[in-house]
């Protein structure tokens, strides 16, 4: 944050452009560069009281309002009453109007040495939180308290999304990405898309809607349950075929596609861009959050053939060195 826009998109143009040794095609920016995170996880400290943690530390820094978290959920925190004991982790979850608070206490990993034997957390341990205006709350799996689905509206697709299943932190670049993707995939006429690395079907779900066959191939229970309860809602449940698997793990012949799609998490994908050529598909559609794990990853797929035809940056996490990026290969 020491940086102004200008010098914070400057040093990710420059990065991009280092890691895959061509410049992007455009920078697309975020509508805001603060108040935009949708998601937001804390800790408390010895009194409950909920930060973060000083970076390569473990000294707790209490926090009732975050310059980047949305305004719906600073208005939480800047009300939120100290947490009580076992809660080790604390998750706030915004559809960009309500929140879903998510608590999660190490019962959840197992009772450690002095837990066993303890009681989960209760309605009556949680009263302090009900007068609060939360849309719902969730200790580890248990509903405490409203709904605990995040609806989001994503590219003409409601997805309701459990507490657990994942979603990308700024809503409103999310919907440019998912845009331009949609335009991609038609522009390319596919017979068949892999969605590798889907989650509850951000991207997919969308290209289903507008008729494209879709496999989606995600390892997350939580995820695959919610994108089959959304394509059941809309009547796309035997359109699109659900796998819940590891989509590192894919192998050549797994599924029929001619385009695919990855969307991994910071690691990366290694070794599965090697699976995906074998087949040659026309086009191969990478979207990542680490460009020197995606330069590493589709190193297989230029030295056969593949060119990169579409290189944009997306500003989902301004004041941070993190971006997203958008990378198309065709043949």
């Amino acid at each position: 944050m020491h940086l102004d826009e200008a010098q914070q998109l400057d040093q990710t143009y420059r990065f991009v452009e280092r890691a895959l040794n061509r410049p992007p095609d455009s920078i697309i920016k975020s509508p805001s560069c603060v108040a935009y995170r949708a998601r937001v996880t804390m800790r408390p400290d010895d009194h409950g009281v909920v930060g973060y943690f000083r970076p390569k530390t473990h000294q707790h820094v209490p926090i009732t309002h975050c310059s980047i978290a949305r305004p719906e959920i600073n208005a939480i925190l800047k009300v939120l009453p100290p947490l009580p004991k076992g809660v080790v982790e604390i998750e706030l979850r915004s559809n960009g109007t309500s929140v879903v608070v998510v608590m999660r206490t190490r019962r959840r990993h197992g009772p450690s040495k002095g837990q066993r034997g303890r009681g989960t957390l209760t309605k009556q341990h949680l009263s302090r939180f009900t007068d609060i205006d939360l849309a719902g709350i969730v200790v580890d799996d248990q509903t405490i308290y409203g709904d605990p689905v995040t609806r989001l509206n994503v590219s003409g697709i409601t997805h309701e999304l459990g507490p657990s299943t994942f979603y990308q932190v700024n809503l409103e670049v999310n919907e440019l990405l998912v845009s331009t993707v949609k335009t991609i995939i038609t522009d390319l006429s596919p017979s068949r898309v892999l969605d590798l690395y889907s989650g509850a079907g951000n991207l997919s779900l969308p290209l289903a809607h507008d008729g494209i066959s879709t496999v989606m191939m995600e390892q997350s229970n939580a995820a695959t349950r919610d994108a089959r309860r959304t394509l059941k809602r809309m009547g796309l449940d035997q359109s699109v075929q659900v796998i819940t698997g590891d989509a590192g793990a894919f192998q050549a012949g797994d599924a029929f596609f001619d385009v695919a799609i990855l969307d991994p998490p910071r690691a990366g994908a290694p070794g599965v861009i090697s699976q995906l050529i074998m087949t040659r598909p026309k086009a191969i559609l990478y979207i990542s959050c680490n460009p020197a794990a995606l330069a590493r990853d589709i190193r297989p797929a230029r030295a056969s053939g593949y060119t990169i035809t579409q290189l944009q940056v997306y500003q989902m996490f301004p004041q941070t060195p993190h971006t997203e990026v958008l990378c198309l290969l065709t043949r």
